[in-house]
Order: C-alpha cells, then structure tokens, then sequence
C-alpha cells in the first residue's frame, strides 16, 4: 500500500499552518448530546495524515462514507487525490458546514483512498455516537452530581 495512515480525526474545527505543514485539531468529536433530532451541526472536518511507503507518485481518489444506526451508507463526499513523487506526507482537512444528524445511536464515517486502478489501498474509520439527553438546568449544566453544588 502506497499511502499509510498516520493520524485520522472527526472535530469540529481543524487546521494545516501553511509555513509548517503542522496540523491543529479542536474539539474531537465522540459523542453529541442533544435533545432532538435531526440537527444539523454547523462545522464538522475530518482532518487525516497519510505517509508515503514508496518514492513513486500517488495518483487516486478519495471517498467519504457515513453509516448511521439504522444500516443506511451515504457517500458524503469524494475527490481527486494527487501525491507527487517528492512529497513523503500528506496532510488533509476535508470540512462539512450545515452536516445533518438524522438519529440517535452509534456513527460511522469512512475515508477510502483507492488507487487509479480503483483498487482500495486504505481507509480511516472514525465513530461517534448521537446520544438523547433531556433538557439540563442551569445547575446541572455545572453541577453533573445535581446536588446544587460545585465541587473544589
């Protein structure tokens, strides 16, 4: 497999500094606790980091899946990928604004790169789950024991 994976991340916001190359993840996504659903979440970005395993270019495509509880899979997003043959790492940010949650229960987004044959060389699997709360007082929201106080 030409490409190896490194790092992968599902956040809220994520960037790559031009200059350095170094990339920033905030707000790891694992679980979203609502009231209702659908919603629809404002910023949602995989962030991934791949190694090249061999000195020849890489030239291929990316898909983005999403399996959600009920067995459903969608394709949420795809590309081009290129990776010249001077080029050891790659970084990548793939960013959904206004993303929707349909339900409750356990999340699936899958990366694929495949190569220009179409062959899958690798994939990045990353869960979340959607979890129903009920509304939460002032209180709880700082005190989760909900004994009305704040802890030291």
């Amino acid at each position: 497999m030409p490409l190896k994976l490194q790092f992968a991340s599902l956040s809220f916001s994520a960037s790559v500094d031009q200059q350095t190359g170094a990339l920033s993840v905030f707000d790891i996504v694992e679980e979203i606790r609502t009231q209702n659903v659908p919603l629809h979440l404002q910023s949602l970005v995989i962030s991934i980091s791949l190694e090249k395993t061999n000195r020849s270019a890489f030239a291929g495509k990316v898909f983005i899946h999403i399996l959600t509880p009920d067995g459903k899979q969608a394709v949420v997003g795809n590309g081009d990928m290129q990776v010249p043959a001077e080029q050891k790492r790659v970084k990548a940010v793939f960013r959904f604004g206004g993303f929707p949650i349909m339900q409750f229960g356990d999340h699936r987004m899958v990366v694929s790169w495949l190569d220009e044959a179409g062959t899958k060389q690798g994939e990045a699997i990353l869960d979340f789950e959607v979890i129903q709360v009920s509304q939460m007082t002032k209180t709880q929201m700082f005190d989760p024991s909900g004994k009305g106080q704040l802890p030291n």
